[in-house]
C-alpha cells in the first residue's frame, strides 16, 4: 500500500496539492477561511473543507505538518450568528440535523488520524521514547476515573473526562508519532500563531467596530463575544498566542522590527478585552520580551531599543493626556480593580467538593456550589474552579492533583538546561497558558488544551533535553572531558533520525 500511495504522490496534480498543503500559503489560506466563516456564518462549507484536507493529508502527506494549522485555527471559525452565547443565543449548534453533521465529521477525523498514526508512524514512538509518560498516563487515568466513587456521580462525567484527556494530550502523542520535526518547525509554527492571533485581533476590531460594545463612553464587558468564546476566552487565547510575534521578530533576517510592533498591536487588543488575568499574564511576558530582545544580540536589538523608549515616552504621554477618556472606556478595569469576582468562594467551595470525595472527586458536572452556577449557555462545558489545581483537586480528588503535579514536574525537568531562541518560544507559550489558567479556566476548554498539547511536543523535541540549569550540576556532577566532536558527537543527542517518508 506504501508504494502505491508513494507512486499517486507523482502525479502532477497530487504533487502541486502537497506543495501547497506543505507551503506557508496553506496556513495562511485556512486563517482566512477561518476569518470569512466567522463573519458569513459559513461553518458548514468549512468544516467540510478542513475535511477534505484532513483526508486527503492522512492519506498522501509527507508527515502530519498538514494538521497543524487546523489545530491553531479551526475554532475561530465559529461566528457570531450561530453562537449559542448571550446576546445572539443562537439554536445553530442545538439542530439535530447540524449535530449529525458534526458528529460524522468527528468520526471521520478520528478514523483519519488513526490511519495515519497506525499506517505511517515516523521513528519515534510515544509509547516507548516519551519522557513525559508516565504523568500522562496517570492524568489520562484521573480525568476517566473523575468522580467514579461519589454518591453524585453522573454518567456524562466519563465521556467528559475521555475529551479532557483527549484535548490535553491526544495532539501530543499523534504528532511525537507522525510529526517529522526540523529547524524549520519553529519558524512555522510561529507563523501560523501569528496568524491566529491576527485572526483574533480582526473580530475584536469588528466587535468594537460594529457592534456596539462602547456606551455612554465606557465598554460593555457583557458584549465582548466572538462566535466561539467571549471577553475571557479572546483575551486569554490572543495573550497565549502573540508571544510568537517576537520569536519572528528575533529570527527574521528581515521585516524582524515589524513583528515586534505587531506584539505591542496584539497586547493592546488582550487590553481591550477587559480580561485580567490575561491582561496582567500578556504583560509580564511583553515585558520580559521588550527587555530580552533589548538585550540580546539579534537584527532588531536597535530598534528594540529605539521603539522601547518611543513607546514609554509615548505611553506616559498618552496617560497624561488622555487619563480620563482612558479611565472612562476602560471603566470595568478600575471599578473590579484587584476584586477577585468570587473566585476565593470557588475555591473554597472546590476545598468542600474535594472533602466530600477525597480520592477520586466529584467529578466535573458536580455543581461548584448547592443552588449557584454560572448559568453558561452551552451544552458541553460545566462549571469550572478558575484554577488549575483546584479543579483537578475538586473534580478528580488526590488522584488528579498527583497526576498533575507528576505531570508539571516532568515537564519542568525536560526544559532544555542550555535555552535557545525556540526552546524559550516554547517554554513562553505554555508558562502563558499555566500562567492564565491559575486564575480562568483555559486548559480546560479543548482548544487552549490542544495549543497545550502540539507546545508539550516541540518543547520536549527541541534538541537536546534535560533538568533545569540550576539543578543539573546537583544531579549529575561535573562532566568528563569528551573526545574531540564535542557532547553531542560523543552522546549521539542533537541528531535526530531520519524520518520515514511515503
Amino acid at each position: 500500500m506504501r508504494q502505491r500511495i508513494r507512486a499517486l504522490t507523482q502525479l502532477p496534480v497530487l504533487k502541486q496539492l502537497l506543495w501547497f498543503l506543505d507551503s506557508y500559503y496553506f496556513p495562511a489560506a485556512y486563517a482566512l477561511l477561518a476569518l470569512l466563516s466567522s463573519l458569513f456564518g459559513l461553518e458548514i462549507a468549512f468544516y467540510a473543507v478542513s475535511a477534505a484536507v484532513v483526508v486527503f493529508s492522512s492519506i498522501f502527506s509527507r508527515d502530519s505538518k498538514p494538521f497543524l494549522p487546523m489545530v491553531f485555527l479551526a475554532v475561530y471559525a465559529v461566528s457570531w450568528v450561530h453562537t449559542p452565547q448571550y446576546p445572539f443565543s443562537s439554536g445553530f449548534f442545538n439542530d439535530g440535523g447540524v449535530r449529525i453533521y458534526l458528529l460524522c465529521l468527528g468520526v471521520l477525523l478520528v478514523a483519519c488520524l488513526l490511519f495515519r498514526f497506525i499506517a505511517f508512524p515516523q521513528d519515534r514512538n510515544f509509547f516507548k521514547e516519551s519522557k513525559l509518560r508516565l504523568g500522562i498516563v496517570l492524568m489520562v487515568a484521573a480525568f476517566l476515573l473523575n468522580g467514579v466513587l461519589f454518591s453524585g456521580y453522573q454518567i456524562k462525567d466519563l465521556p467528559f473526562g475521555l475529551l479532557m484527556a483527549l484535548s490535553f494530550f491526544a495532539f501530543y502523542i499523534f504528532f511525537f508519532n507522525t510529526l517529522s520535526v526540523d529547524e524549520k518547525t519553529p519558524h512555522y509554527v510561529a507563523y501560523i500563531l501569528v496568524l491566529a492571533s491576527g485572526v483574533i485581533f480582526l473580530q475584536l476590531a469588528k466587535i468594537y467596530i460594529f457592534d456596539g460594545v462602547i456606551k455612554d463612553g465606557s465598554v460593555d464587558k457583557n458584549l465582548l463575544v466572538a462566535g466561539w468564546g467571549m471577553s475571557n476566552n479572546i483575551g486569554g487565547m490572543l495573550g497565549m498566542l502573540f508571544p510568537a510575534c517576537f520569536y519572528l521578530a528575533l529570527k527574521s533576517r528581515r521585516g524582524g522590527w515589524a513583528f515586534y510592533m505587531l506584539a505591542f498591536l496584539f497586547f493592546g487588543g488582550v487590553c481591550l478585552t477587559l480580561s485580567r488575568t490575561s491582561a496582567l499574564i500578556s504583560g509580564i511576558i511583553l515585558l520580559a520580551a521588550a527587555i530580552y530582545l533589548s538585550i540580546v544580540r539579534s537584527p532588531v536589538r536597535k530598534f528594540v531599543r529605539i521603539f522601547n523608549c518611543v513607546a514609554l515616552i509615548a505611553g506616559a504621554a498618552a496617560l497624561t493626556v488622555m487619563w480620563d477618556f482612558i479611565r472612562e472606556l476602560l471603566a470595568v478595569y478600575f471599578e473590579r480593580g484587584f476584586d477577585d469576582s468570587g473566585r476565593s468562594f470557588i475555591w473554597q467551595s472546590g476545598i468542600e467538593n474535594f472533602l466530600r470525595a477525597p480520592l477520586f472527586g466529584v467529578g466535573f458536572y458536580e455543581p461548584i456550589a448547592p443552588d449557584w452556577s454560572y448559568d453558561i449557555e452551552n451544552w458541553i462545558f460545566p462549571d469550572m474552579y478558575h484554577n488549575v489545581f483546584i479543579q483537578m483537586l475538586a473534580s478528580c480528588g488526590i488522584l488528579g492533583l498527583l497526576a498533575y503535579c507528576v505531570h508539571f514536574l516532568q515537564v519542568v525537568f525536560a526544559v532544555k538546561r542550555r535555552p535557545t531562541a525556540e526552546s524559550l518560544f516554547y517554554i513562553i507559550i505554555l508558562l502563558g497558558i499555566f500562567g492564565m489558567s491559575l486564575l480562568d479556566n483555559h486548559l480546560f476548554h479543548v482548544f487552549p488544551a490542544m495549543v497545550y498539547s502540539v507546545f508539550l511536543l516541540l518543547s520536549e523535541r527541541e534538541g537536546e533535553s534535560g533538568p533545569l540549569l540550576l539543578l543539573r550540576p546537583l544531579l549529575v556532577g561535573r562532566r568528563k572531558k569528551l573526545p574531540a566532536g564535542g557532547e553531542l558527537a560523543a552522546t549521539g543527542e542533537g541528531c535526530p533520525a531520519q524520518s520515514k517518508k511515503l
